[in-house]
């Protein structure tokens, strides 16, 4: 009998219903699945044996224990921790329609003449509003419209030590998107978010949803980017321009999917389980262990 162990973050309960209800459908497909949270992992002496795990969580120092001990992770941990930083997303999709991006130089200490070239530079390059947001981000909270020289000035003396990127503001986009779901390379559910009240369209923060049908194109550019990223499964924010071309905006390794699953009537959690016992064991099979 195959064996999965399921992880989630303890502080995340968001997740639980979510790895639940992968548990589920593993042990309908005859497999024997157990459900933990890390801090219940990292403080046990050994691992659970087991060949794989479905890892819903960016603990790195757990997904690299488990992958060490020889367990296939889902996703990858280093997957994971690329996905974890939007810059270093943006840097490995460069050859993917996104939209004009501008990753801060590390910065260790303030300067307030550099800050002011920036902006200036930022302002230019860019035009007015333009996106800021956090590197570690997640579910839009750490997303920024930024309309003045000024704001962007004080942003970075707010976030100079915080690894953070600018982007073009797609204003025909402003609001809404479509987060697309990938498994393995197949494109299984999609729904537009709209938000009349802010920019940014996360039902997180009070967006809504409904099913939408997505072209060929986009379909193809969300399976690219789900490879180039090392992922087995993820969720995809795409934007539209004002003549309807797709941007990759967010990858997410580690996408809440309940409101997906329920806008678009498709078990997304039964998607996983099946790709997961289809999938070989083996620490070597994934080279995106190495990223």
């Amino acid at each position: 009998m195959d064996k999965v162990t399921l992880v989630y973050n303890h502080s995340i309960k968001h997740f639980v219903g979510q790895c639940n209800a992968v548990a589920a459908e593993l042990t309908k497909k005859g497999c024997d699945a157990e459900v933990f949270t890390n801090a219940e992992l990292l403080m046990r002496k050994e691992l659970p044996d087991g060949g794989k795990c479905v890892f819903y969580d960016k603990d790195i120092s757990l997904g690299m224990r488990f992958e060490l001990n020889g367990t296939r992770l889902f996703n990858s941990i280093g997957a994971i921790e690329l996905c974890g930083d939007k810059c270093r997303t943006n840097e490995m999709l460069r050859d993917l329609p996104q939209p004009e991006t501008e990753v801060y130089p590390k910065t260790f200490f303030p300067d307030e003449e550099f800050f002011a070239r920036y902006s200036e530079y930022i302002a230019e390059k860019l035009s007015l509003p333009v996106v800021a947001k956090l590197a570690d981000g997640s579910q839009g909270r750490e997303v920024f419209l930024l309309e003045t020289v000024e704001s962007i000035t004080e942003f970075q003396r707010k976030y100079y030590a915080h690894s953070h990127l600018y982007q073009k503001f797609i204003s025909a986009s402003k609001g809404k998107d479509i987060r697309i779901f990938v498994i393995g390379d197949e494109v299984y559910a999609s729904m537009l978010r709209y938000n009349p009240n802010d920019f940014r369209s996360n039902i997180a923060i009070g967006g809504t949803a409904e099913k939408i049908e997505i072209s060929n194109e986009i379909k193809e550019l969300c399976i690219s980017a789900t490879r180039l990223m090392g992922l087995d499964f993820a969720g995809l924010d795409i934007l539209l321009g004002k003549d309807g071309e797709p941007y990759i905006c967010e990858v997410n390794s580690n996408a809440l999917f309940t409101a997906l699953s329920q806008v678009c009537e498709v078990n997304i959690a039964e998607g996983i389980a099946a790709h997961v016992l289809r999938t070989k064991t083996g620490f070597f099979d994934d080279m995106s262990l190495f990223l």
